[in-house]
């Protein structure tokens, strides 16, 4: 592989035997090479290829800046967390991984360290990414040395809801608020009495991730129940408690959020609610 820019002593971007670019890394990976010369591939510890111009900008910004002992300890943790997860995450988590990596040990110095307002609601409503937030705080402190807060799970499990949704950063604060005010909604609702251990519940709590994310993508179901009238008016008077408390789900996202939830979003959301709550009435 020829390359084409020497990013630092561990990084480079090549050219493929196919002519397609790739950023190549590993220890003493671009120590004394030039343009033109071919890497060595037995310094090669990972290979990127990154399709997007944009995104292929950011990362060699990344490495460029970032130790190479944060990026090599990000690229083994996004693997890891890839493979309990069982769903791949693009390189888009390698940029904004090391990158809060690199920014939080720095505060860390600094004795800057902020705490997660969130991390209850994280701790609700995504343990499986806090759980993975904290494996990751473990192996930076064995890896690095450095030993972050624990509210740092929970900035890290941001990341990984952000990569696993395909949601923009900026938007996992409001979404994990807007699931946790509906979640206190329906146990108001239902008088605290809804058992959050029952399979439903965890079919509901899936079910309101998934709401969220079409409602901040400005995506919406396919209009599939609201089109049988006699279906909807069916689900409308059998579950009418539950219809009801789907409406107060609504007007709170609605006034919260300026989001709104259609006919085929309530009837579903009326469905999940009478699940859990078969024990309540």
């Amino acid at each position: 592989m020829k390359i084409i820019k020497v990013i630092n002593n561990n990084t480079v971007c090549v050219l493929d035997d196919k002519g397609k670019e790739q950023i190549v890394s590993g220890k003493g990976a671009g120590f004394g090479k030039k343009c033109g010369e071919h890497v060595d591939m037995e310094r090669v510890e990972k290979m990127y290829m990154v399709t997007d111009s944009a995104l292929r900008k950011k990362m060699i910004e990344c490495m460029s800046e970032i130790p190479y002992e944060y990026i090599k300890v990000t690229d083994d943790l996004v693997s890891y967390i890839s493979e309990r997860l069982n769903v791949p995450l693009n390189n888009s988590l390698i940029v904004a991984f090391s990158d809060h990596i690199a920014f939080a040990i720095e505060r860390k110095k600094q004795s800057m360290e902020f705490l997660n307002p969130l991390i209850d609601s994280i701790h609700d409503y995504f343990p499986d990414e806090l759980a993975l937030g904290r494996y990751c705080l473990a192996e930076i402190k064995d890896k690095l040395g450095v030993e972050l807060i624990s509210d740092e799970a929970g900035f890290i499990a941001m990341h990984i809801i952000n990569a696993r949704m395909g949601t923009d950063m900026g938007q996992v604060p409001n979404m994990t608020k807007m699931i946790n005010g509906c979640m206190e909604i329906a146990d108001t609702f239902y008088a605290g009495k809804i058992d959050k251990s029952t399979i439903a519940y965890d079919r509901f709590l899936m079910h309101m991730k998934f709401l969220a994310k079409r409602l901040f993508h400005s995506q919406e179901l396919p209009n599939v129940l609201s089109c049988d009238e006699e279906l909807m008016s069916l689900i409308k008077l059998k579950y009418k408690k539950h219809y009801k408390c789907a409406k107060y789900i609504q007007d709170y996202v609605m006034k919260n959020y300026a989001k709104m939830l259609t006919e085929d979003e309530l009837l579903t959301l009326a469905m999940h609610l009478r699940k859990i709550s078969e024990s309540t009435f």
